[in-house]
């Protein structure tokens, strides 16, 4: 199984959580240890030790196109 992060570079560490857990954000020194980090992560939320409590939501908005930044 694989899931998707968005991470930065801030301050050299490697800073950033799993898409689907927003509310998790964690750091390593390297990209091994970063992801070894959210790897921990998403086995605590496995196992329950962490409880998931941001969720997502879909917003229907009116038609039309949206303005490019």
């Amino acid at each position: 199984m694989k899931r998707t992060y968005p991470y930065i570079l801030e301050d050299g560490f490697y800073v950033g959580h799993l898409d689907d857990y927003p509310e998790y954000t964690t750091q390593g020194e390297n990209l091994e240890d970063f992801e070894d980090a959210l790897r921990e992560i998403y086995g605590w939320i496995s196992d329950g030790t962490l409880e998931v409590t941001e969720h997502t939501g879909v917003l229907a908005v009116a038609g039309g196109s949206a303005p490019v930044l």
